[in-house]
């Protein structure tokens, strides 16, 4: 009896090491909790092993070879975890912009600064940019400045046969800038477009491929604290890297912008 109760006390402590390092793994996303999740797991397991060895000690060698046995197992799953981690950590070599911000953007100026220019678009060929108030009934002119009100803002630029957009959306709150986020996802009707992996960018996102101006294309969907903002890249291959290294640069302007900073984010390794 004594045997099998110090058995099972190793098998809780290995389950419960596990499921710890596991679900911290899971909930944090990033190399560096996961790692720590895999210490807590490590840490669980040898404590629980330790105590059930120490209590079980005269219980005999098959108390001790339990334990032995799990220890190994414990460690491996922890590994793995730690391993899966610093995998998914290593995948976005750039620093992803996950910020959530309540600051506005409802200054033309600023946000014709947050559309990429021609320094950011280095072998591109810009063709249109404009500024609207988010209806569309007034552009946004040097002498017809818009501000205090929610915009829109656009630019495309070309290389060759290959096209770039970038679209920026300004609400007043948070709240405004999701419900503009759903209508935008419900744009791409299933069935002509579908959902890709793409990891997370801004407050949220999501990346479509599918029938575009230009043919098949790339669009990333992002909502920036209280901007919403797409890139759309068509035209040759479909290029899921390069719309995704775009993306990236949008929404560090929008976060700069959002920050009080001038806007100059390039295009970096994302």
């Amino acid at each position: 009896m004594g045997m099998r109760t110090g058995g099972r006390r190793i098998a809780v402590a290995v389950a419960v090491g596990v499921l710890a390092g596991v679900l911290a793994g899971c909930s944090s996303g990033g190399s560096a909790d996961a790692n720590g999740a895999a210490g807590t797991a490590s840490s669980a397991v040898t404590t629980g092993a330790a105590a059930s060895a120490a209590s079980a000690a005269t219980a005999g060698a098959a108390t001790g070879t339990a334990s032995a046995s799990a220890a190994p197992g414990a460690t491996t799953a922890a590994g793995a975890t730690a391993s899966a981690g610093t995998a998914a950590g290593s995948a976005d070599a750039a620093p992803v912009p996950r910020a959530d911000l309540e600051a506005v953007l409802l200054d033309d100026k600023v946000v014709g600064q947050v559309l990429p220019d021609a320094r950011a678009m280095t072998g591109w060929d810009e063709e249109k940019r404009r500024v609207d108030s988010a209806d569309h009934a007034v552009t946004c002119t040097a002498s017809t400045p818009c501000t205090g009100k929610p915009l829109s803002g656009s630019v495309r630029f070309s290389a060759g046969d290959r096209i770039a957009r970038f679209l920026v959306e300004t609400l007043p709150s948070r709240d405004a800038a999701r419900n503009r986020l759903t209508e935008t996802y419900a744009s791409y009707p299933v069935g002509p477009f579908r959902k890709v992996d793409s990891p997370a960018l801004g407050s949220e996102s999501q990346a479509f491929v599918g029938p575009l101006a230009g043919g098949d294309g790339v669009s990333i969907v992002v909502r920036s604290g209280t901007v919403v903002a797409s890139v759309t890249t068509e035209g040759g291959a479909v290029d899921l890297p390069t719309a995704r290294r775009f993306a990236v640069m949008l929404v560090n302007r929008i976060e700069q912008a959002q920050s009080g900073k001038v806007p100059d984010a390039g295009p970096g390794t994302a």
